[in-house]
């Protein structure tokens, strides 16, 4: 049996005679071998994530999609419908993807339980790191080249965020689907076989219906062919033309399924943009030097230093290279900038984070640059043998800092107390903190982190309402309450929770009609609303007011959305 590791010293021989003699020439070339490499790839992932299995929710999107939309997801009936709804909201959503609900279904259908998500979100961690290998093949890259760079993406910690949070396999899932189309293609050029390019327009279709970033793929086709083969874009006239109605039949989908409340204008895409435009090195300094990582990262709170000498080491790597394929850099920049782009195009009042697994799809045009520097070159001054080994130290030092930092995601106090480390301008990070330790008890921390939250931004959404709840632990009758509760209203009306709480200071105050008025209000707002309506009822019949009681209760059988218990018969009896 082979060894994992040969180095092998066989390169081609030429021989001739001369006179009488026979002269050897050979051309020494040595490069490393690697036997079952994908076998190896697969093993290395799944020892670093396998403690992962067992982590816990972050409460940062994964508790909507595995506790509040319980009922949607325990009905196979709805599999239909979730490619007519949005991500968080059933039409007012800015986020259409339908295969991320998909595979939250089928999690909740066939496990239920948080093991069986996070060993999806490892599966396709191991299905990208498996095409990746057979990408790096496309691009005539050396076997043991190939297999450093898959083996580095495998690792790479700033792809962790992808595998260990739950909501973070939307791009592993992009990744996996754009892999597989851009493969098929790939075949279908060498072949014509038109089963082939049907296969890549089904992955090309799944790629959009898992993220917007898939509509960049055609366009990486066409570079494909335009650098890499002698055959005319023109010739592939069918094929644009079997993108477009893909491409428009998701964006009907999308147009009929959605609608959202946020519409931003042309100028401020426009503003966001140029904004976001430092993203490109701060990504790219996490590309190459991972060492200012963040679970929850904030452009603001992003070192620029990192990505000015990620681009300046990269450049040079670059630029010493002489025999560098220009038109492989190419696409590997193009790649790793188009299909970045549309992260820059979300305005900040839809999502402000600059979350690290998004550069799960656009790090592979980065790989893709380093075979073409220096280090790679038969000009490189080093034997390959000890470049190979080089890179195994730091895809070991990569997978240091993974195991480190994905510890941080294991549940969700670990989480955000992480997070306001990272990112301390991030009023939410603050106020999920503070939730976060309100929840457990821990109040005189959550009162300085919702503080903090409130200092950073005074409108942050439930900051004023968590802030009273924290006066009201310490002082049930805190005159200070009501002006937080009061203004949790004015900046965010009909939390329902804010006004009940609004009924119970004023009750406990004894502002009784203030009371009323507010528990009218949420039962009014939220027929099924239990407490509020119980609540209501007792007042009422403190207040004499049968005949108001009796109206609630009438209308509450109408609409037959449930009656507090044993009220109804406490009513008829007032007088």
């Amino acid at each position: 049996m082979r060894n994992f590791f040969e180095i092998n010293f066989n390169a081609p021989v030429t021989a001739f005679m001369k006179k009488n003699k026979t002269v050897i020439e050979t051309k020494i070339n040595p490069y490393v071998e690697v036997s079952y490499p994908i076998s190896i790839i697969l093993i290395v992932s799944i020892l670093l994530y396998i403690k992962s299995l067992n982590f816990g929710l972050t409460h940062l999107d994964d508790t909507i999609f595995i506790n509040d939309f319980h009922e949607l997801f325990s009905k196979g009936k709805n599999l239909g419908h979730l490619f007519f709804r949005g991500v968080f909201f059933e039409k007012d959503d800015s986020y259409y993807r339908p295969l991320l609900m998909v595979s939250f279904m089928f999690n909740k259908i066939v496990t239920g339980k948080l093991f069986g998500y996070h060993l999806t979100n490892l599966f396709f961690h191991l299905t990208s790191c498996v095409l990746l290998y057979r990408f790096f093949n496309v691009f005539n890259v050396r076997s043991d080249i190939a297999f450093i760079l898959t083996l580095l993406f495998a690792v790479h910690p700033v792809l962790s965020q992808a595998v260990v949070w739950i909501p973070g396999r939307n791009d592993s899932m992009l990744t996996t689907f754009a892999l597989a189309a851009f493969l098929a293609f790939v075949q279908f050029n060498k072949t014509f076989t038109w089963s082939w390019f049907l296969l890549h327009l089904l992955f090309f279709f799944a790629a959009l219906l898992t993220k917007e970033s898939g509509i960049i793929l055609p366009v990486m086709c066409c570079g494909y062919l335009f650098l890499f083969t002698k055959t005319s874009v023109k010739a592939y006239s069918m094929c644009i033309a079997s993108w477009v109605i893909t491409a428009a039949m998701w964006f009907y989908m999308r147009s009929i399924s959605i609608d959202p409340i946020i519409k931003p204008t042309l100028s401020e895409y426009a503003t966001g943009f140029v904004n976001r435009l430092p993203l490109f090195i701060q990504y790219l300094g996490k590309s190459l030097l991972p060492f200012n990582l963040s679970v929850f990262p904030m452009q603001a709170d992003t070192s620029l230093v990192y990505g000015i000498l990620a681009f300046a080491l990269l450049a040079i790597l670059l630029f010493l290279n002489k025999s560098a394929d220009k038109k492989q850099i190419l696409y590997g920049i193009s790649w790793f900038v188009l299909f970045l782009l549309p992260a820059l195009f979300i305005p900040v009042q839809i999502n402000e984070q600059a979350f690290e697994h998004r550069l799960y799809l656009p790090i592979i045009g980065i790989l893709l640059l380093l075979p073409q520097t220096i280090i790679f070159s038969d000009q490189s001054a080093y034997h390959p043998k000890r470049v190979f080994a080089g890179t195994l130290a730091v895809i070991l030092l990569f997978t240091i800092i993974n195991f480190v930092h994905q510890q941080k995601f294991k549940n969700e106090i670990t989480f955000w107390e992480n997070a306001v480390v990272d990112s301390p301008s991030s009023s939410y990070a603050h106020k999920l903190l503070g939730v976060k330790y309100f929840t457990k008890g821990i109040f005189e921390k959550s009162g300085e982190e919702i503080q903090q939250a409130l200092r950073l931004d005074s409108t942050e959404r439930y900051a004023n309402f968590y802030y009273a709840k924290n006066l009201l632990h310490n002082n049930p009758k805190d005159p200070k309450a009501e002006y937080y509760l009061l203004k949790e209203e004015e900046e965010h009306p009909g939390f329902i929770d804010n006004v009940f709480e609004l009924a119970k200071v004023n009750f406990e105050k004894g502002d009784k009609t203030k009371a009323l008025f507010y528990l009218e209000e949420c039962v009014r707002t939220t027929p099924t609303f239990m407490l509020a309506k119980n609540n209501l009822l007792l007042l009422l019949i403190e207040l004499g007011e049968k005949e108001k009681a009796l109206a609630w209760i009438n209308q509450w059988k109408a609409d037959k959305t449930g009656l507090p218990k044993g009220l109804e018969a406490e009513v008829n009896k007032m007088p």
